[in-house]
């Protein structure tokens, strides 16, 4: 009786144990979501951000920032379809990917007007929607490698 009844108070005081503790993590992870709340409204105003930054010295604010990464502008070479519509009005016989790429910049006017870089993406979009046409069915490609649009 006795070994049953220290067993009990042996739990219990384990279970008020574990409740401080889980009482402590509680606060602790309560204590991260107001600091994230506050964060996320401060970074959506920016007059509180810049209010913030002035009363820290610059090299810490520039220590505490990562480096900002160029983001490339994503440009929409065609819009739905126009692909396919060009290279209907363009390839009359059959062409090789690479001539009906060349004739798809000369329509669009990309030939002369873009940059290398440039000119090398569009390139490669055009490649892709020659490659798609073919996949989807509109395009036949021929066992020399040339390519015939429906």
């Amino acid at each position: 009786m006795a070994s049953i009844v220290s067993a009990v108070s042996e739990l219990e005081a384990r279970r008020k144990a574990l409740e401080l503790e889980l009482a402590g993590v509680n606060s602790k992870l309560k204590a991260i979501q107001q600091a994230l709340e506050v964060s996320a409204r401060s970074g959506s105003n920016g007059a509180e951000r810049a209010s913030a930054g002035a009363s820290q010295p610059r090299s810490e604010t520039a220590a505490r920032r990562p480096g900002r990464k160029k983001v490339r502008k994503l440009r929409q070479w065609f819009t739905s379809g126009e692909a396919l519509k060009m290279m209907k009005k363009i390839v009359r016989a059959p062409m090789t990917a690479a001539e009906i790429v060349k004739a798809l910049a000369r329509e669009k006017g990309y030939d002369k007007a873009l940059p290398p870089e440039q000119l090398k993406r569009f390139h490669g979009t055009a490649y892709m929607a020659v490659s798609n046409a073919v996949k989807a069915g509109n395009a036949t490609r021929l066992k020399d490698g040339r390519v015939r649009i429906r």
